[in-house]
């Protein structure tokens, strides 16, 4: 104990001044700011398209797209343009324009930072240029986003979706041990949080704070968050952000192709491998390409510093399959993956009574500390995810583009007790969520003003349908889902501003089915909701590198089948939930501001969020504890309350020599239940995050290489509600939660990581160590917290190769 107080004292103090600075930027600042930049990705592409003739002048709407993240922009009024929050690295960057000639060429982030490319006209090329800029999906709303990519990602290869994002400032993960964890951003998680793989917006079980998202982290070539309310281009659900996984660009050039990766880590003996093979045809198939792609991953018990986490491995099997055809003005995709997992979940949680729960929150350690061992036993959840996705578009320079795209979803989630009561090996509870989505997308062409300014915009339909059927003990109900959207985006772009303003209307529907058991007969219960929300944002170049954002927009959710009508014993939970039928729709006012400049040797991003919301649906830690045949369970329920959820992001970088980089990224959070006049639960504690890195020059045979040591500082989590106790008929109850928040922590990490050339193939390498002290501590958002440590050192291996 006297190790956790002088732990959490080190980790106040290293973050009091840090608060205190940012604090006084909250009071002078306006309301609401994002922060953008990660420590790996500060780098930026700027610079001005020229023509030659008849006289040297800025163009236009010209195109700069850089090939290996796939994403672009367009050139203003001046011809000026900028792209942020690149990660160092070599680039192959297209500079095109109709009629002229285009110009490709390798650029190196940070050194070539700023570029002047003079383009030349090209009448012969004029008929049949076809130029299409292949934006990222994000890039199609004016809300700045943090990203994943090159080196960035792939020093997360092997982590789960959640843990890879904590990367970014204002990203965080609740945990249910080591191989469950569920994005964050801004202190909102589950449902409010919405994921599009590939394009789709991922309809799994998600609700529970134990359930993450079946995505295959090695399928992306880029994690993009967007922070803060995006319904208008999105839909419901998006309060606190969009995730986006999207892979690589399908190959152009014929021939085949692939990758693979190899990780293996210290802690849980964890293995993955992970490679795909893609091609292009050519010929008489011009335009055909292909990609298969698969991932096996295993670990065994997690290790703690001192003991091991019983029943804590997972395991996981993965592939998907890409088959695109792409035309001048046309093409179509298909795209079919499938996510299988398997995890054990921690015994040490696996109570049978109320007085077991609080002995095992009183006992510093787990009672049983087994060995190391693969084999994962009850309990455990077994999820696989299917999704299948067609695409077809059609584009032409006067029309525009219209993009169709429909899927199908099913999730499958079967989740196993400690021991089963009738000793058969079915599962105690078996949900199977069917979906099936489509948008209809149209994108009008481009449109320049006599003054000089440039519109572009984009009106859509979302329509979304899913059932869920259950089997085994009741948790939640059959039910039938339905929702359907249509939005409007257009933004104008005159000299240094950017203007854009969004309008939607959403209509949801929701039939839940039960059975009378007096009678044997079914009933149901519906429910409707409709909502228009709005958005408006503007961005000003005060200078070439200091660019000013801001966003104010509305969002909404509807409550889910599980807010409304959870009745039963949550069994990876080990809770008993109750819903409320009577719950409104949540609804959101969200404002940012975000300033970024990106100098030679100084860059940061300082942003203020503010995010009220109506009506915020959360799930009460202190109800009456329920009595079952297994013994007294801590039981939940949902409740419905006004939340105010701001905070600070900043991210500050600064080159101290050319080849020395010190990177700072802070945030904080602050949430507070108005209507209770009290602070809410798993609300992310402040944190800080230093690093400092050294690359060095290439030489021979060896290049990219890097050496990087950070300190991270998380403090203790003090706005939480009230912690009390009474005695009720002779059983000890606890309200506000079960136990005080643990100590705030600092944990140690390094990496280093190169690329060596054999012959003519190189191969990426990265070593990373975590917590390298071996640090025995807590973390507030990881449900084992009651019962067990965080795990302890681990030191993971990962390679690259390119076939």
């Amino acid at each position: 104990m006297m190790n956790q107080y002088l732990i959490s004292n080190r980790a106040n103090a290293y973050l009091r001044p840090l608060i205190s600075l940012l604090s006084l930027a909250w009071f002078l600042l306006p309301l609401g700011v994002q922060a953008q930049l990660t420590p790996a990705c500060t780098g930026s592409l700027s610079g001005q398209i020229l023509t030659s003739a008849p006289a040297s002048a800025g163009l236009p709407g010209a195109t700069i797209y850089i090939r290996e993240l796939q994403r672009g922009t367009l050139t203003d009024t001046e011809g000026r343009f900028r792209l942020d929050n690149l990660c160092p690295g070599q680039y192959t960057v297209e500079y095109r324009f109709l009629g002229f000639t285009s110009v490709t060429e390798s650029v190196r982030v940070p050194v070539d930072s700023v570029r002047q490319i003079t383009l030349s006209n090209d009448a012969r090329n004029l008929p049949g240029v076809d130029v299409t800029e292949h934006r990222s999906e994000a890039k199609q709303i004016l809300q700045t986003q943090s990203e994943l990519a090159g080196i960035a990602l792939d020093q997360s290869r092997g982590l789960t979706l959640g843990e890879s994002l904590k990367a970014i400032a204002g990203l965080y993960s609740i945990q249910s041990g080591p191989a469950i964890s569920k994005p964050v951003i801004h202190g909102l998680y589950s449902n409010r949080i919405l994921v599009l793989n590939n394009g789709i917006r991922q309809e799994d079980q998600q609700w529970g704070s134990e359930h993450a998202p079946q995505v295959d982290q090695f399928v992306a070539s880029r994690l993009t968050v967007i922070k803060g309310a995006a319904s208008i281009r999105y839909g419901s659900d998006a309060i606190g952000g969009v995730i986006l996984v999207e892979p690589k660009a399908m190959p152009s050039a014929p021939g085949i192709h692939g990758e693979a990766n190899l990780v293996g880590a210290t802690n849980g003996r964890m293995g993955a491998v992970s490679g795909f093979l893609e091609g292009a045809f050519d010929r008489k198939l011009t335009g055909l390409s292909w990609r298969a792609q698969g991932t096996l991953k295993r670990a065994g018990n997690a290790r703690a510093p001192g003991y091991f986490l019983e029943n804590t491995g997972f395991q996981e099997r993965n592939f998907s399959a890409d088959l695109h055809y792409d035309r001048k003005h046309w093409g179509a995709e298909v795209y079919y993956s499938q996510f299988n997992n398997q995890i054990g979940m921690f015994r040490g949680a696996q109570v049978g009574s109320l007085s077991d729960l609080y002995a095992a929150i009183a006992r510093p350690e787990p009672l049983v500390q087994p060995g190391f061992t693969y084999t994962i036993d009850r309990p455990f959840q077994d999820v696989q995810h299917q999704l299948l996705k067609g695409r077809a578009y059609y584009r032409s320079e006067s029309f525009g583009e219209l993009t169709l795209t429909v899927a199908s979803q099913q999730n499958t989630r079967e989740e196993y007790d400690r021991l089963s009561f009738s000793r058969v090996t079915t599962p105690e509870l078996y949900l199977k969520l069917n979906t099936q989505t489509a948008d209809l997308i149209w994108e009008h062409p481009v449109k320049r003003t006599p003054s000089g300014g440039v519109w572009s915009g984009s009106v859509g339909v979302n329509a979304l349908t899913q059932g869920n059927v259950r089997r085994y003990l009741f948790l939640i109900p059959n039910f039938r889902a339905n929702g359907l959207g249509g939005f409007i985006i257009e933004r104008y772009a005159y000299n240094r501003w950017i203007f854009e303003g969004g309008l939607r209307y959403d209509v949801r529907t929701l039939r839940a089915f039960f059975l009378n058991e007096t009678d044997d007969q079914v009933f149901s219960r519906s429910h409707r909701w409709d909502n228009a929300n709005g958005s408006f944002g503007v961005s000003y170049e005060l200078r070439p590198n200091l660019t000013l954002t801001t966003n104010l927009s509305t969002a909404w959710r509807a409550p889910n089948a599980s807010d409304l009508y959870a009745n039963g014993l949550h069994q990876s939970s080990v809770a008993y939930e109750r819903g409320n039928p009577n719950l409104k729709a949540e609804q959101a006012y969200n404002g940012n501001l975000a300033l970024a400049y990106t100098g030679e040797r100084l860059s940061f991003d300082i942003g203020i969020f503010n995010n009220l919301i109506n009506n915020y649906i959360y799930l009460k830690p202190d109800s009456v504890p329920t009595i079952r045949q297994r013994g007294a369970f801590p039981a939940y329920s949902y409740d419905q309350v006004r939340a105010l959820f701001r905070g600070i992001d900043a991210t500050i970088s600064y080159k101290l020599s050319q080849p020395l980089t010190f990177t700072s990224k802070t945030s904080l959070l602050w949430a507070y239940n108005q209507t209770a006049r009290d602070y809410l639960v798993l609300v992310p504690p402040q944190r800080s995050e230093n690093s400092i890195r050294y690359e060095f020059t290439d030489q021979g045979r060896v290049s990219g290489l890097y050496v990087q040591a950070s300190l991270l500082a998380v403090a203790r989590q003090h706005r939480v509600p009230t912690v009390s106790s009474e005695m009720r008929e002779g059983t000890l109850i606890f309200r506000g939660d079960f136990a005080p928040p643990p100590p705030g922590y600092v944990l140690l990490g390094a990496e280093a990581g190169l690329t060596l050339r054999l012959g003519n193939q190189p191969v990426q390498v990265i070593l990373t160590g975590a917590n390298l002290a071996n640090t025995v501590y807590r973390d507030y958002l990881n449900r084992f917290r009651y019962f067990a440590d965080e795990p302890g050192r681990n030191l993971s291996l990962k390679l690259k190769v390119a076939i």
